[in-house]
Order: structure tokens, then sequence, then C-alpha cells
């Protein structure tokens, strides 16, 4: 398996099913196409994306987040909780740890 694409995959799954789940289908079929960048990109730059989304929704743009990590989290049937006060970019870079140490048998404690 290939971590790089399978994590971007998720990636876009998560983002795409976090907006749904807060704004509603219409809202997020609306704003996905007015990224500057592809989901693809921003799984490899969730700083980027993150400023991105506080351009567009200013403190709302926390919400958001939180319901991206944890879908993400959801689908690659990692532990989260929603008491976890890390920043998006940090919560996306444990996700991807966690997937690469999955992929190889070892669970983080």
């Amino acid at each position: 398996m290939d971590l790089k694409s399978d994590f971007a995959g998720v990636f876009q799954a998560s983002v795409k099913e976090g907006l749904r789940n807060t704004l509603g289908e219409i809202v997020m079929l609306t704003i996905v196409p007015l990224l500057k960048q592809s989901l693809q990109t921003y799984a490899e730059k969730p700083g980027e994306f993150h400023q991105e989304l506080q351009s567009y929704f200013g403190f709302g743009a926390l919400t958001l987040e939180r319901m991206i990590v944890k879908e993400l989290f959801q689908k690659l049937n990692l532990h989260y909780t929603s008491s976890n006060e890390l920043d998006f970019e940090t919560s996306i870079g444990l996700a991807r740890k966690d997937l690469s140490l999955l992929q190889r048998g070892v669970a983080r404690k």
C-alpha cells in the first residue's frame, strides 16, 4: 500500500464528510471547488488548508477542523478523543504517523 496516496484519499473523503455533516451537502459542494488547491494537495499541506478555512469561516474554521479530524480518525480506525486540544496541522500529522505505524504493524501507545 502507498501511504501517501492512501492517506490523501482518506483525507479528501474526511474533509468532504466533515463539511457535509457540519454545513450540509450544498455548502460542501459549493466550497470544495472554490479552494485554491486540491484536497489531495492539502493532505500534504494541512497548515495551508487551515489558513484557507480560516479565511472563509474565521473562528468557525476550528469547528470544521475538529469535525474533519474526527472523520479522518474514524475512517483510519484510530483512537480519537474530542478533548484533544491539538491544532489541525498537528492532528493531521498524528493521523498520518499512526496510519504509517499501523501499516507497519506497530501501535502507538
